[in-house]
């Protein structure tokens, strides 16, 4: 087990000289109603004192989005933001805004698949953060069992009866070197060793280009395997039958150029 915290901006300026902690989860700002991001006032200053200070830290968004599709919008500009760092620690969908009490659980857990999900593809250890009541009657935590869970409870133990990966036990807790109150926390998995074995959060390759045209060829494959089929249908190409197949392995054949790998 490791102790930590997680701040944003309203812990204001941050000594991180003096701070001892095991991690920090740090906000990186805040999405929009119809996709998009905010990023955090103070998220370049606090990611560089985390770094310079040698503590391992991993960051979050505060969710407002209001659909899958605006969720995939603020996933990819979160990416576009974190792929200028290496994260130790997950970076979490902070899912717990009053506006979605009243969605109801199958568009929320659709909102937080279609975030985490798009994260997930472009790189990102991604968990979930929401609070234990929340969990349990406003999302279908079971569509969503893939992904680890931060859980905040503050009742001196997890009410959650599934698994978790951290645990926010208070939100008044203390730090040396922060003003004022702070969310403290408890991580259960050794994330940076899972994270960098997997090559995760900036630890390996991140996808881009080759890995989509990868995707495209395996795409080709199946589309060349339709081709060959159609072609043993046509046969000598006579006949109304044939002449249909022709005009679809004409289709087929239209998708199958694709540019080399680069190098």
């Amino acid at each position: 087990m490791k102790a930590g915290f997680d701040l944003s901006s309203h812990q204001g300026t941050v000594n991180w000289r003096k701070i001892e902690s095991g991690f920090a989860m740090i906000r990186a700002g805040w999405s929009w109603y119809l996709g998009g991001m905010n990023i955090d006032q103070r998220f370049v200053e606090n990611a560089a004192g985390a770094q310079a200070a040698g503590i391992p830290w991993g960051s979050y968004l505060y969710a407002y989005d209001q659909t899958p599709e605006a969720a995939v919008i603020s996933a990819g500009r979160l990416a576009d933001l974190l792929d200028n760092y290496r994260l130790p620690y997950p970076v979490a969908y902070d899912f717990e805004d009053g506006q979605y009490l009243a969605m109801g659980r199958e568009r929320n857990t659709a909102i937080c698949r279609a975030f985490l999900s798009t994260l997930q593809k472009r790189g990102y250890y991604v968990m979930l953060y929401t609070y234990t009541n929340f969990a349990k009657g406003y999302l279908q935590m079971e569509e969503l069992a893939e992904y680890d869970l931060w859980v905040a409870d503050y009742t001196g133990k997890v009410g959650w009866p599934g698994e978790y990966g951290i645990w926010q036990y208070t939100a008044a807790g203390s730090l040396a070197g922060i003003t004022g109150p702070v969310d403290l926390d408890r991580a259960y998995k050794d994330y940076p060793s899972i994270i960098q074995r997997a090559g995760l959060n900036g630890y390996g390759k991140r996808p881009g280009p080759e890995e989509e045209l990868l995707a495209l060829r395996a795409e080709n494959a199946v589309l060349r395997g339709k081709l060959e089929a159609v072609r043993e249908i046509v046969g000598d190409g006579t006949g109304a039958g044939a002449s249909a197949a022709g005009k679809e392995a004409d289709n087929v054949s239209r998708n199958l150029d694709f540019p080399p790998l680069s190098k």
